[in-house]
């Protein structure tokens, strides 16, 4: 006997109707609510997180569109290449009396002329480093407040991004994304905690008797303008100390503010991600930004030293 079709009532889960018996063995509708959590967790993520009694209740995210500030010290980039402006020299001495980093690279054809073609220079971007740390700021406060709304204990997994906005000068979207998880045995906290650590990360934390505080940010951002070494002139040879000054300055930079934001959360930080690119180029010349994330922890017991096995050799035959 021929059973229901594919496109019958019957294999979709609907009442037969009248007549149909219920030893026929159709699906009858339900009216029980069902809800699938969606995340963006492994299978071997997944079962991490249960062995320590969470649970994924949903895919959350974070973003914000910020108009990002371009200048150094409050001006604007300067001078004769930029078009008006204080002037290279100028720059550099405000820069200078800032205490902010900067360093002069002269050009290998005519040396230190502020007006030559390929003089260059390197000046920390204190300000452009503070509006990209305030868009992350947001972007993870708003994947917070996602996480709330869920009744989710904390976000692991989380991923940073920023990309520029086509059409849109200056203009730069952030975006923060994890998975909330939930410990129904547990009260609701006023703020869930963020980590960027995976899963199984995240069980060997709270093996070792830490727990997640919140996600620590660095950044920072030097403006190189290269000379001709920088530039990749061909008729200059030597070494190049200019760019690895600035991404050296930059990761620096990036390294104290995260202590400083994880010192205000936590006891630590594990699981910093880094990361460097060149962004918002004017011409030849860039920022150089390096961006560090990293989870704040605390103790919250005292770890147990584990129990070495050891080899017992007999004396007698």
């Amino acid at each position: 006997m021929a059973g229901p079709g594919p496109g019958s009532a019957q294999g979709l889960g609907a009442d037969p109707g009248p007549g149909v018996g219920s030893d026929t063995g159709a699906f009858h509708a339900t009216t029980r609510v069902r809800r699938t959590p969606t995340s963006d967790l492994s299978v071997a993520e997944a079962a991490a997180l249960r062995r320590v009694g969470l649970s994924p209740v949903g895919f959350v995210m974070g973003s914000a569109v910020m108009q990002l500030a371009s200048t150094i010290t409050g001006n604007v980039y300067g001078g004769t290449a930029m078009g008006g402006g204080i002037g290279w020299g100028g720059l550099l001495s405000s820069a200078r009396a800032s205490g902010s980093y900067v360093e002069s690279y002269p050009c290998a054809h005519f040396g230190f002329v502020l007006n030559a073609e390929h003089y260059g220079f390197n000046a920390e971007n204190t300000v452009l480093a503070a509006s990209l740390f305030e868009g992350y700021r947001l972007a993870l406060s708003r994947i917070q407040d996602e996480a709330v709304g869920l009744g989710a204990h904390g976000v692991v997994g989380v991923k940073l991004s920023f990309e520029h906005m086509v059409g849109a000068a200056g203009t730069a979207t952030f975006l923060a994304t994890g998975t909330a998880v939930l410990h129904r045995e547990s009260s609701p906290l006023a703020s869930p905690f963020l980590t960027n650590a995976s899963g199984q990360n995240f069980e060997r934390l709270i093996g070792l008797g830490y727990v997640a505080a919140g996600l620590a940010v660095g950044v920072g951002v030097v403006y190189v303008q290269p000379n001709c070494l920088a530039r990749g002139d061909l008729t200059a040879v030597g070494p190049n100390p200019q760019i690895p000054a600035a991404v050296g300055v930059a990761r620096g930079r990036a390294r104290q503010w995260l202590a400083s934001t994880a010192h205000s959360m936590g006891e630590g930080v594990v699981h910093t991600e880094w990361s460097d690119r060149r962004f918002v180029r004017y011409g030849e010349s860039w920022n150089q930004l390096a961006l560090a994330v990293g989870t704040a922890v605390r103790r919250y017991k005292t770890e147990v030293e584990p129990l070495m096995p050891r080899a017992v050799v007999p004396l007698r035959p």
